[in-house]
């Protein structure tokens, strides 16, 4: 196995979890352990899709019956479908965090709306990010230097968003007035990330539109996300997360919607993803269930895919 992906099926939310294997460093041939990173988090036991932390126990356990700790937990950002069980995960699932990627904003979600974000895990978000001491607590932009935060070598993760500019967007109106703390798009400096994996690129889009989100990236990291073989569509495949140049850019031949099929019959732009990649494979999590992927050590090989349902 090479580097493993996994796509849970939560419905129209996320949670990816990746495991990277242990292997030798490029640079000076030292090896590296195992790593897991998780990001994001939607879980819903009610609703009836992926118990993510059975699942997490039933895919990353040692051999002495231990669960192999998330070395990096990504939250792209606060909205309620992608800390879902923030709670759970770090007060009952017994599962260490060790490093936890925030953002750096004043994002305070409306307490009453058709969707009302869940108190206890709100306030584990809100704990966790204040934390001084474990986990450790990361917030990164694409112009910082990496190697103040990790070793490129090893985990050779590229921060596509979010950016100076982003930040700002989602702060402040054109006319530069300052939003309220509800008023902020959050979700328009929501972590996008590409990882390098041997001669394989692979993108997990956050939430962000096509304007500002997608076009800052096309503008600035052109030459970095060209012809990356896996794509994570961005907004859950919804239509507003689409941007045609960036798309054509990307090349993708797998493509990834996590999305509940009430949400990708309303607000899905399969059809227009077609257009664009007809020679692109699309795997929605709503049609296929779960979705692993091996991408091989060896770049001359084939990435492999299983899903839950045939």
């Amino acid at each position: 196995m090479g580097l493993m992906l996994h796509f849970l099926d939560v419905g129209c939310g996320d949670c990816t979890i990746i495991h990277f294997p242990s292997r030798m460093r490029e640079n000076d041939g030292i090896l590296i352990g195992e790593r897991i990173m998780m990001v994001d988090i939607n879980h819903d036991e009610e609703a009836g899709y992926t118990d993510i932390i059975d699942y997490y126990r039933r895919h990353f356990t040692n051999a002495n019956g231990t669960l192999k700790p998330i070395f990096r937990f990504i939250c792209t950002h606060p909205h309620q479908d992608h800390i879902c069980g923030l709670a759970k995960l770090f007060e009952e699932s017994n599962i260490t965090v060790l490093n936890f990627w925030d953002l750096d904003h004043d994002f305070v979600p409306e307490k009453v709306d058709e969707h009302p974000t869940h108190e206890d895990d709100w306030n584990k978000y809100e704990e966790v990010r204040k934390s001084a001491d474990a986990p450790r607590v990361i917030r990164v932009k694409r112009e910082d230097n990496p190697a103040q935060f990790w070793n490129d070598d090893e985990d050779r993760i590229t921060v596509l968003s979010p950016s100076e500019k982003l930040k700002r967007f989602a702060h402040y109106t054109e006319d530069g007035k300052k939003r309220t703390n509800q008023e902020i798009q959050i979700d328009e400096m929501s972590y996008a990330l590409m990882i390098r994996f041997n001669d394989h690129k692979i993108i997990l889009a956050g939430d962000g539109r096509a304007t500002p989100f997608w076009q800052d990236i096309y503008d600035n990291c052109k030459s970095e996300i060209k012809n990356c073989v896996i794509l994570k569509a961005g907004h859950h495949g919804h239509e507003c997360g689409l941007h045609e140049e960036a798309l054509k850019i990307i090349n993708p031949s797998l493509i990834i919607f996590s999305n509940s099929s009430e949400e990708d019959e309303a607000n899905g732009a399969e059809k227009m993803y077609k257009k664009i990649m007809p020679e692109a494979l699309i795997l929605k999590t709503c049609d296929v269930g779960t979705i692993k992927i091996d991408v091989p050590f060896d770049s001359n090989e084939k990435i492999r895919y299983w899903t839950d349902k045939a």
